[in-house]
C-alpha cells in the first residue's frame, strides 16, 4: 500500500536529483490518498538529456520498489505543450485528476501569477469589461493566497472558493486583511462569471462599482501578501 505522504517522500529525492519543472501525482494515490502504485508525472527541462535524467530518476526510486510499485512518466517540457496542444485524453486526465506534489520555485510563481491577473484585472476595468475584471481580481486574491500557504508548507488543492483559502490561512496561522463581506462578495463575483450561473438565476452583470471594488480588494491583498513573504 502506497500513501500520498510516501508520494512527497519519493518526490522529495526525485527532486534532490534532478531539479524537474514539476512532479504530478495521479491515479488512485491522488484521488483517494492510497493505492497499489504510484503513478507519477514528471516534467523536465528540454537542456538536460533525457536519457541521462531516466537513469537518475530510476537510481533515486530503486530503494522503494521493495515496498511499492512505481509507474514514472518523464516528458521534457516542449514535448508537454506539443500534446497538450493537440488535447492529449492522457494529459486531460492528469490536469483533472491528478495532484500536484512538486513546482519548480512554487511560490514565486503562483505571485507571479497573482501579478498578472490583477494587471488584467485593472486593464480590463478601464476598458469597462466589468465581468471579466471582477473574475481576474478574484483570481489575484485566490493566487496571492496560495503563493504564502505553499511558502508554509501547504499541499496544493484545486480550490478557487476564497472562504475556504482563508480558513486554511487559520490553520496556516496566515492573516488575510478579509473581512466576511468582502469573502462573501469575491466569491459570488467568481461564481457569476460564467454564463450557465447568471442564466439560472436572475443575476445582474457586474457593474463599474462592483469591479472597482473587486480590484481595489484585489490590489490590497496581492500587496499584503507580497510582504508578508518579504
Amino acid at each position: 500500500m502506497v500513501t500520498f505522504e510516501d508520494a512527497k517522500k519519493v518526490a522529495g529525492e526525485i527532486v534532490k536529483e534532478i531539479q524537474p519543472l514539476s512532479i504530478v501525482v495521479f491515479g488512485s494515490v491522488a484521488r483517494d490518498g492510497y493505492g497499489n502504485d504510484l503513478d507519477l508525472f514528471i516534467v523536465v527541462d528540454d537542456a538536460f538529456p533525457k536519457d541521462e535524467i531516466i537513469s537518475k530518476v530510476h537510481k533515486q526510486l530503486k530503494p522503494f520498489y521493495k515496498y511499492f510499485a512505481i509507474d514514472e512518466f518523464i516528458v521534457e517540457q516542449s514535448l508537454l505543450l506539443k500534446h497538450y496542444k493537440k488535447g492529449s485524453p492522457f494529459l486531460k486526465a492528469i490536469i483533472k485528476e491528478g495532484r500536484s506534489i512538486y513546482i519548480k520555485n512554487a511560490v514565486q510563481e503562483w505571485l507571479r501569477q497573482a501579478g498578472e491577473e490583477l494587471k488584467t484585472a485593472l486593464y480590463l476595468l478601464d476598458g469597462e469589461f466589468f465581468k471579466g475584471a471582477c473574475y481576474h481580481a478574484q483570481q489575484a486574491i485566490e493566487k496571492s493566497i496560495k503563493a504564502i500557504l505553499l511558502h508554509k508548507g501547504w499541499d496544493l488543492e484545486k480550490i478557487h472558493n476564497v472562504n475556504r483559502l482563508i480558513a486554511l490561512c487559520n490553520e496556516y496561522t496566515v492573516h488575510v486583511s478579509l473581512t466576511d463581506d468582502e469573502i462573501i462578495f469575491i466569491d459570488s463575483i467568481y461564481k457569476g462569471s460564467y454564463p450557465a450561473d447568471t442564466r439560472l438565476l436572475p443575476l445582474s452583470e457586474p457593474d463599474r462599482e462592483d469591479a472597482l471594488r473587486a480590484t481595489q480588494i484585489a490590489s490590497r491583498i496581492v500587496e499584503e501578501m507580497k510582504k508578508n513573504l518579504k
